[in-house]
């Protein structure tokens, strides 16, 4: 069944569960659900979600770590489209809402569920796990996003080994759990999911895109997928919104990766584009959210950088002005507009401009300026 939350989307035959958030009260709306002809479930939507986890037969695939989650959530769902009828959680929408909704798309015709989910504070992934009870877990990593609301990354880490729960009674299925082997704390994550019954896989790689490859090969195979059709899909994957989205602007390659930054992110762009040997330009706004370890953080972005051969950095935000080098130039900006003046002047035929940064930051902008002027 189709299930939504937003009267705006609702079409003949959907149901329409009236929440209630902050600023919104669903049940301001249920006469225009109705007048579509959508039908009232008037329910708690993550108590009913949690319930109606119970009914599915197929295999639950929860997606957690502290990045990376959305890229491989989409790549694993076009390799695995290639053999079954796979739903997956829309574009990042991974919070106790989405999940929920996540939980409800999903019916008997249904052969796996890719759940991505989020944790930004204590508790958020413990509430997260009661409600999908995965099957599967593909565990990207420790890294340092919202380190700011954790005492440390080890105390991060801690909480988001709450995923792995020990099975109630109407759990009779297997249990898998895919581990990022490149990881920090890589050994209590492998021994929390196997103290309550999980059969471990742990997969690595040189670089982060590589560990992401690995990662989808080693799942595709576990659910019988082919090689040929792992490549296939991988091949077909579209990735979410903003995210190494490549766009090719006459002679100039943007790489649009603008929806959020972490360190772990800015690394995995990076390492992503080796595949190009011509100049590479990084724009990148400020990393937030990230407590004692912002300055480091923003820092080592000069050994990413160096290391996967990026010519100069812009940056804008009051953190990236951490930012120094003798090795590489740095040029930072106070504002878009003196950003974006320097870009038409700077950028060369040939040049691969990677645009990054939290989403405070609004680094889309930098992109859709990139975007009307050299379309």
């Amino acid at each position: 069944m189709k299930v939504s939350i937003d009267s705006r989307t609702i079409k003949p035959g959907d149901y329409f569960i009236p929440v209630k958030g902050v600023r919104f009260d669903g049940r301001q709306f249920i006469a225009e659900a109705l007048e579509k002809g959508g039908h009232l479930l008037d329910v708690n939507l993550e108590t009913y979600a949690a319930s109606y986890r119970k009914k599915l037969t197929c295999p639950v695939v929860a997606i957690v770590g502290s990045s990376g989650k959305t890229t491989i959530k989409d790549m694993l769902y076009s390799i695995l489209s290639c053999t079954y009828q796979v739903i997956k959680t829309e574009e990042n929408n991974n919070n106790e809402i989405g999940v929920s909704l996540t939980l409800l798309s999903a019916d008997f015709k249904t052969d796996i569920l890719l759940v991505e989910m989020g944790m930004r504070k204590k508790g958020d992934l413990s509430y997260l796990a009661r409600l999908v009870r995965p099957s599967h877990v593909v565990f990207t990593g420790v890294g340092l996003a919202h380190v700011e609301f954790f005492k440390n990354q080890r105390d991060l880490a801690k909480s988001k080994l709450e995923i792995f729960r020990s099975p109630l009674n109407w759990e009779r299925y297997e249990r898998v759990a895919f581990i990022n082997y490149n990881s920090p704390f890589y050994e209590q994550i492998y021994c929390s999911a196997k103290r309550v019954g999980y059969k471990v896989f742990p997969y690595q790689g040189d670089t982060i895109p590589e560990q992401t490859i690995n990662a989808c090969y080693l799942i595709g195979q576990h659910f019988n997928v082919s090689d040929s059709d792992i490549r296939k899909g991988l091949s077909l994957s579209v990735l979410s919104k903003h995210r190494l989205s490549i766009k090719e602007l006459g002679t100039l390659t943007l790489v649009d990766d603008s929806y959020n930054a972490n360190p772990e992110g800015v690394l995995y762009l990076l390492q992503y584009s080796r595949r190009w040997t011509r100049r590479k330009i990084l724009v990148l706004g400020d990393m937030l959210e990230l407590g004692g370890y912002v300055e480091k953080a923003h820092q080592d972005v000069i050994d990413y950088a160096i290391d996967n051969h990026i010519s100069i950095i812009l940056t804008i935000g009051e953190l990236t002005e951490a930012i120094h080098s003798e090795d590489i130039m740095v040029y930072h900006f106070t504002s878009k507009k003196a950003l974006h003046q320097f870009l038409v002047v700077e950028i060369k035929e040939g040049d691969v401009v990677l645009v990054k940064g939290s989403r405070a930051l609004k680094m889309e902008e930098t992109v859709q300026f990139l975007e009307s002027h050299y379309a």
